[in-house]
C-alpha cells in the first residue's frame, strides 16, 4: 500500500488584536489594529496611534502628550501622566488647571490617589501595576 501522506498542520487563526507569529498568536504593536484572522496588523491611519493589541481602526487615536513627560507613564490617548507612589496609583487630573474641553488631562501638574476596583485606593509596588486603573476617578482631591 501507498503511503499515508502526513496531514496539512491547521493554520493558526489569531483573536482580534493579535497576529501569527510562528506558531503563537502576538499582540499588534502600537500604532496597528487587527479585527483578528488576519496574517498581520493593519497601521492605523495617518497621525494616529493605538495602544498595543488594538482590535479596530476605531481605537487609534492622535497621541497627545503628558505634563511630566517621560519622567512618569503617559496615557496618551487623554494625555494624563500616572503611575505608583508611595504604594498607591495616582493619575494627573485638572482641578484648578483651565479646562479646553472634558476630555483628558490639560498640561498641568495636578494629582490626585486613584480609586481602586472595590477599594479606596489602588495598592501598588511599580508603575505598570497601575494601567489597568489609570482611568479610574480620583478618590481624592487633585493637589499641585
Amino acid at each position: 500500500p501507498a503511503p499515508t501522506p502526513a496531514p496539512t498542520p491547521e493554520p493558526l487563526v489569531c483573536d482580534a488584536g493579535m497576529y501569527p507569529v510562528g506558531e503563537v498568536c502576538e499582540y499588534c504593536p502600537e500604532g496597528t489594529y487587527s479585527a483578528g484572522g488576519q496574517d498581520a496588523c493593519d497601521k492605523c491611519p495617518a497621525g494616529q496611534t493605538s495602544e498595543s493589541g488594538a482590535k479596530a481602526a476605531s481605537e487609534c487615536f492622535v497621541a497627545r502628550s503628558c505634563a511630566w513627560g517621560d519622567a512618569h507613564l503617559c496615557d496618551r490617548e487623554t494625555g494624563c501622566t500616572f503611575g505608583c507612589e508611595s504604594d498607591f496609583c495616582w493619575s494627573q487630573c485638572d482641578g484648578a488647571c483651565p479646562r479646553l474641553d472634558l476630555i483628558g488631562c490639560h498640561g498641568c501638574k495636578e494629582w490626585c490617589w486613584l480609586s481602586g476596583n472595590g477599594e479606596k485606593y489602588h495598592f501598588c509596588t511599580e508603575n505598570s501595576q497601575c494601567a489597568a486603573v489609570k482611568r479610574n476617578s480620583c478618590a481624592s482631591t487633585c493637589t499641585l
